[in-house]
């Protein structure tokens, strides 16, 4: 009896982690798949644009189950906060038809690209089958298919209505799926012809940008601006002149200053002498002379030097 309590109890457990776990799949908010065949290869890229619920908690560890015959993905990226796409790292196992592709996002913004190369070819007919397989619950389902260049008769199953042209000048048929939830499959049958293998992609070339007229809104002729272009320059070169000009001055006024200082004491000094100097007397008419005399104003005698 007691075993058998200790079994039922471990059952229970078993069966509340399970539920707990299978409860805590992350939601997404919205998903739109793009099937593009024979884009840039002659397989059909298929690209899952992911964002996750909002109270799905992150980092959130996620399991998406592919076409086992892709292979890998083509590429499995994060968009980060600055808008742009960081690869993730992944595991990946086989399970059944499956690859089961394992990965851990810090972002609740993914992309997901594969190549499927599951589109048939009969002379000009076109046949591919894509199967959403249920793997989480999305609130908001989209699937757009695009036409390749030069295919005619686009046939999809469900009906996805008229399709429109895009900027890229391809034509585009989108279908609102709306909530699927986790467990159920969403299949998408489409089928064209087409008598070429041209891709889509490099069809898209680049188109030349036509000349801008004179009068077209924007535009500078060189004729208009000329005038400015001349008058700065000669504005620089009147202030170069004025600057050049006051700088030599202050160096004159300076060095005339620094002059004057220089010769200053030595123009002094003979006044020095003179007023410090004895009296000199002629020795014959006893009259008072110069210091600076030779002979006597008077007489003519010769004075004494010493």
């Amino acid at each position: 009896m007691r075993r058998l309590f200790i079994i039922v109890a471990l059952l229970t457990g078993l069966f509340f982690t399970g539920t707990a776990r299978a409860q805590s799949e992350p939601v997404i908010e919205s998903m739109e798949i793009g099937l593009w065949p024979e884009y840039d290869r002659t397989e059909v890229l298929v690209i899952y644009r992911i964002i996750l619920a909002p109270d799905v908690t992150l980092p959130a560890q996620m399991s998406l189950r592919i076409p086992r015959g892709v292979g890998a993905p083509y590429n499995l990226a994060m968009k980060d906060v600055d808008g742009l796409l960081y690869n993730l790292a992944y595991t990946s196992e086989i399970q059944g038809d499956w690859l089961k592709v394992t990965f851990t996002t810090p972002s609740a913004d993914l992309q997901l690209e594969y190549y499927d190369p599951g589109l048939t070819k009969e002379a000009a007919q076109r046949q591919f089958e894509y199967t959403w397989n249920g793997d989480f619950t999305v609130k908001d389902l989209v699937v757009a298919v695009q036409q390749p260049v030069n295919a005619t008769d686009m046939q999809i199953l469900p009906d996805f209505g008229a399709g429109a042209v895009q900027e890229d000048g391809l034509t585009y048929y989108t279908k609102q799926v709306g909530s699927v939830d986790a467990g159920t499959p969403f299949t998408v049958r489409f089928g064209y012809s087409k008598a070429d293998d041209e891709l889509s992609f490099s069809s898209q070339s680049v188109q030349p940008v036509q000349a801008a007229s004179d009068g077209a809104a924007g535009r500078v002729n060189a004729s208009d601006i000329l005038p400015w272009i001349l008058g700065g320059v000669g504005l620089i070169l009147v202030l170069g002149g004025l600057v050049w000009f006051v700088v030599t001055r202050n160096r004159s006024v300076a060095h005339a200053a620094a002059g004057k200082r220089r010769h200053r004491p030595g123009g002094s000094q003979p006044q020095i002498m003179q007023a410090n100097a004895e009296p000199v007397f002629c020795s014959k008419c006893g009259r008072k002379a110069s210091s600076a005399d030779l002979f006597c104003r008077a007489c003519g005698n010769r004075l004494r030097t010493e």
